[in-house]
């Protein structure tokens, strides 16, 4: 810290590894629900559940070619975030690594709760038709097309039933009649529920390590969820709830990066006793599919 003109280069290291230590200690818990990417396109084009149909029967000498059907496509545009915060040569000098670490370590919990936030904000925005999937519907809605033919069917992934036992079970019942954009089964299996902070504690009434028989139940029959996985989700409000593939969401759920969060160092030119320390990261999150969640929203 002797030379005045230095000392901002020689605390950058300090910076950045409290930085990213307080990052990987506050990990992207989302990645244990939703999928993510890293790219270095300006946009990715994905597309929802499509296939093939049914492979037809062979006659022995003409194979007939397959007519694939496309599902709807989801433009990922990552979003830049930046901000920046400084430090000064005195604060530096009295107390050189203490200053790097409270920087480093709030520019981490800035970006992490940042992104934590816009994860929350899908599942909430997921009722809303403003906020429109590929479909050109809610990520919630009750008339989802089935395809983008003509006189294509509907179906609904969002239900207004109160959490229960008995409306989990309705809903993986329902899905299990899901057809897919080529009209095959689309056969899902909904063995994770996202609940609201409110609903944790009946969450982990029905789906803990003692729920074995349904909880409050006069008859002591055995709970069909016991043991189900499931993550709370801060965005809901007090009553909303979703089911859902834990595979298939993170397919068809995502964090796409143009850059992972960082910190970048850049020295005020006009005054060399100021540093600045810049949070950046180029991301953005969405959902290509439908079909392997389903929300209540209770009144």
């Amino acid at each position: 810290m002797n030379d005045v003109y230095t000392w901002s280069n020689d605390l950058y290291p300090l910076v950045t590894k409290r930085f990213s230590d307080r990052y990987a200690e506050r990990t992207d818990i989302m990645k244990l629900i939703i999928g993510e990417e890293t790219t270095d396109r300006v946009d990715i084009r994905e597309e929802g559940l499509g296939g093939y149909g049914e492979v037809p029967d062979y006659d022995g000498t003409n194979i007939p070619e397959l007519s694939q059907k496309r599902g709807f496509v989801k433009i990922y545009t990552p979003k830049e975030k930046a901000a920046k915060a400084s430090i000064s040569y005195k604060k530096a000098k009295i107390d050189m690594s203490g200053e790097a670490k409270k920087t480093g370590t709030r520019m981490a919990d800035s970006l992490a709760m940042t992104r934590l936030m816009d994860f929350y904000r899908m599942f909430s925005n997921g009722f809303n038709p403003a906020y429109a999937g590929a479909d050109i519907k809610a990520w919630f809605a009750t008339d989802h097309p089935i395809n983008n033919e003509a006189g294509a069917g509907t179906f609904s992934n969002l239900i207004t039933t109160p959490f229960s036992i008995a409306a989990i079970t309705a809903a993986q019942t329902a899905a299990r009649r899901f057809v897919t954009f080529d009209g095959l089964p689309f056969l899902c299996q909904y063995d994770l529920c996202l609940v609201s902070p409110e609903l944790e504690p009946k969450a982990k009434e029905f789906f803990g390590a003692e729920a074995k028989l349904i909880p409050s139940s006069a008859e002591n029959g055995a709970n069909p969820v016991h043991g189900m996985k499931y993550f709370v989700i801060d965005g809901f409000s007090a009553k909303q709830y979703a089911v859902a593939d834990s595979m298939l969401l993170k397919e068809h759920a995502k964090i796409v990066n143009i850059t992972k969060p960082m910190v970048l160092y850049n020295k005020e030119a006009s005054n060399p006793l100021i540093a600045y320390y810049t949070g950046y990261a180029d991301y953005i999150l969405g959902f290509s599919e439908a079909r392997m969640i389903t929300a209540s929203n209770p009144a």
